[in-house]
């Protein structure tokens, strides 16, 4: 299979690191930024020049992989009006999990799969702090509130922390770990906070995310939600999302859903039973992009503390 390439960054240079199956070529790797064309990228797959994407429409290949997270819709279009075949587009959609679960990706490229690493009380190692991600973000406002006294005391979880976790010393569950909807090897009544940002839209089931999250907490414990506002972060009213196709759903804080959109609050009212609400608001601090195709600043979140009792 002829395969050409869209993206040089990030999703690209991982794309890079894994072989080629057998039967497969890369013909062709383009991107928009046009001060990176005539470099080179190499990698286990091979070496390739950057070339303008305006290629497209001079080589012949059966699929083009979007290397390509933020604006890729927006990136399909402009192939598509350059006269390829829609159906020929793959979105390397799960490119930042393809280390540990099927994917897509797995048809071209011999990715070996690593081994789940099961979870352990260990705090987060974060040398560089916070990295700027959401969480990174809320912290100023956090500490103006008080939120870290209040809420973040003792034993924490966070469920997808990456490299930017709420506080110093807290657990992490990420990726590596498994499937997070279900924290298996986490034990019940066993954590004194559990936080989660910009996770449970990737949820495939936001209600048993929900039961096993309040599920490990002690009594007296919080659930800490931060989670996108459909219309600070999607900026439209169905998926796929603009700016990341790994959502699953879309959130809103009361008023009308959908069958993209869920209410926060009624999500939680169906999964789980004994607790009560410290608080729910949305947070837009910083806050000023308001035009629909492009990515949103500041913070655009729902956020939601709910004790256990």
């Amino acid at each position: 299979m002829k395969i050409a390439v869209y993206g040089a960054g990030m999703v690209g240079k991982k794309i890079l690191s894994f072989p080629l199956r057998k039967n497969n070529e890369i013909v062709l790797w383009v991107d928009g930024n046009e001060k990176i064309w005539g470099s080179t990228l190499a990698g286990a797959s091979g070496s390739y020049k950057v070339e303008s994407p305006m290629e497209l429409m001079n080589k012949e290949f059966d699929i083009l992989l979007l290397a390509v997270i933020n604006g890729w819709m927006d990136v399909r279009d402009k192939c598509i009006d350059m006269g390829v075949d829609s159906d020929k587009i793959v979105l390397a959609e799960g490119w930042s999990r393809v280390d540990y679960y099927v994917d897509e990706l797995d048809r071209y490229f011999d990715i070996e799969k690593k081994p789940f690493v099961p979870f352990t009380k260990t705090p987060v190692i974060n040398p560089l702090g916070h990295c700027g991600g959401e969480t990174g973000k809320a912290q100023n406002r956090r500490k103006r509130e008080g939120f870290f006294e209040k809420y973040c005391q003792g034993e924490g979880l966070d469920i997808g922390c990456g490299n930017d976790p709420v506080v110093d010393g807290v657990y992490g569950w990420d990726l590596m770990n498994g499937d997070a909807q279900y924290l298996k090897g986490v034990e019940d009544d066993s954590i004194d906070f559990v936080y989660s940002s910009h996770c449970l839209e990737h949820m495939i089931d936001v209600k048993i995310a929900l039961y096993n999250w309040f599920r490990v907490l002690k009594a007296g414990g919080y659930l800490i939600l931060y989670i996108p506002h459909r219309d600070l972060y999607e900026k439209k009213k169905e998926l796929p999302s603009r700016f990341n196709p790994h959502h699953k759903h879309m959130f809103i804080l009361g008023g009308n859903t959908n069958a993209y959109t869920l209410d926060i609050m009624e999500e939680i009212s169906r999964s789980i039973k004994g607790y009560s609400i410290e608080y729910a608001k949305v947070c837009d601090e910083g806050y000023s992009v308001i035009a629909p195709k492009l990515p949103s600043d500041g913070e655009y979140s729902i956020e939601v503390v709910v004790k256990k009792i």
